[in-house]
């Protein structure tokens, strides 16, 4: 995706700023699921992905996938339709940027699974969150 690769070289460049290197980050992945995959299936390839992350030490914890709640007063958020969101969190940004660099590499046994966590999503939208001091 176009977006993560300028959100990388500007990270790359210096251009946004780190922040603490021991402060929790959390990882918001809003998306649509394509047509014809089913939320279950969808959770099963995302549990293979997290665990293989896991087992490298390149995450701390996914959350389940929620679903949104479409609320007159608690949802807000007209610009984006997303049915579904999940949360990556990670322990401080240099795990953050491990887990990162991991991907960019794509040259392990993860590489396939990471593509197949994207394959079945629409539209997704990533926003990257820490934990205040």
């Amino acid at each position: 995706d176009l977006r993560a690769d300028h959100w990388w070289n500007f990270r790359l460049a210096g251009l946004i700023a780190a922040g603490p290197l021991d402060t929790m980050l959390h990882l918001h992945t809003s998306f649509d699921l394509a047509p014809d995959v089913s939320i279950a299936d969808y959770q099963k390839v995302l549990d293979r992905f997290s665990e293989d992350m896991l087992a490298r030490g390149l995450l701390l914890r996914t959350g389940p996938i929620l679903e949104r709640c479409q609320h007159p007063v608690m949802d807000t958020d007209e610009e984006r339709g997303h049915q579904y969101i999940f949360v990556m969190s990670f322990t401080d940004r240099e795990q953050c940027d491990a887990a990162v660099e991991h991907i960019k590499n794509g040259n392990s046994s993860s590489d396939p699974i990471h593509r197949a966590i994207y394959k079945d999503i629409i539209s997704p939208i990533f926003s990257c969150w820490a934990d205040p001091d």
